[in-house]
């Protein structure tokens, strides 16, 4: 059975990951922020704010987020876990992205199995001397897929006390459609495809909401879609009702 995550499930099962992952320190929060704390304890693992679309609400309100994470080393700082040849950069990326695949597995894994990470959404990059504390960095870019929480989405605009949309009785208004633009025509040449009988149309058209004119769509057809199609001849169906124009 799927359960649903927040993104606060999301960031909480990080940290178990980075943790278990040999990660000495996490951060939840802009990249650059990190060089303003001088406490850190290295290995870092920093995740961005993430970004995230809703794939799919009517059922299982999957959700995909995108993550950025950083992992980082200092290049000349001592520390118990760090690599100690200075001048082999690649042995310090080489580490940190053995990290970021168990950190991976761990967040993704049989441990989080609703949680689903493909694999070609993964890419890594690669630097060296970032900030000031010049830092060897990984950064991996992926995607994955969640079960966000549920959300509730109030589909009806009916006011409180009004009866659900499931009980709106079916009622029917005659609608009148011109077939022109009032603003680029003379009244000459609006008042001959009134004579033609090619002016505007009747239709009758449910409001939704039961507020209608007609209780049934035969009754509206007898009288508005009786009229000549065109609209041409005979009494205006909608006699009495307010807002004729359609």
């Amino acid at each position: 059975m799927s359960t649903t995550q927040s993104l606060t499930d999301l960031v909480t099962h990080m940290q178990t990951c980075a943790s278990n992952s040999g990660f000495n320190t996490f951060k939840f929060g802009k990249l650059e922020h990190i060089n303003f704390d001088h406490n850190i304890t290295y290995d870092l693992l920093n995740v961005e704010y993430p970004t995230s679309r809703i794939e799919d609400i009517s059922s299982s309100s999957l959700s995909i987020y995108t993550f950025r994470i950083t992992a980082a080393r200092p290049t000349l700082k001592d520390n118990s876990t760090g690599v100690q040849v200075l001048d082999n950069v690649h042995l310090i990326m080489s580490a940190l992205e053995k990290r970021i695949w168990n950190f991976l597995s761990c967040f993704g894994g049989t441990n989080n199995c609703n949680n689903v990470i493909p694999a070609d959404t993964i890419t890594m990059d690669r630097e060296k001397g970032v900030f000031n504390d010049n830092l060897v960095t990984v950064t991996c870019l992926f995607n994955i897929e969640v079960f966000s929480d549920c959300l509730e989405i109030e589909c009806s605009k009916a006011g409180k006390g009004d009866p659900p949309p499931g009980d709106v009785e079916d009622s029917w208004n005659c609608v009148k459609t011109l077939l022109y633009d009032p603003n680029e025509l003379s009244e000459d040449e609006i008042a001959e495809l009134e004579m033609l009988g090619e002016a505007f149309v009747y239709s009758c058209v449910d409001p939704g909401d039961g507020t209608g004119t007609y209780g049934s769509l035969q009754d509206c057809q007898d009288k508005c879609g009786g009229r000549n199609p065109k609209g041409g001849g005979g009494e205006d169906p909608r006699d009495g009702q307010e807002n004729p124009e359609g």
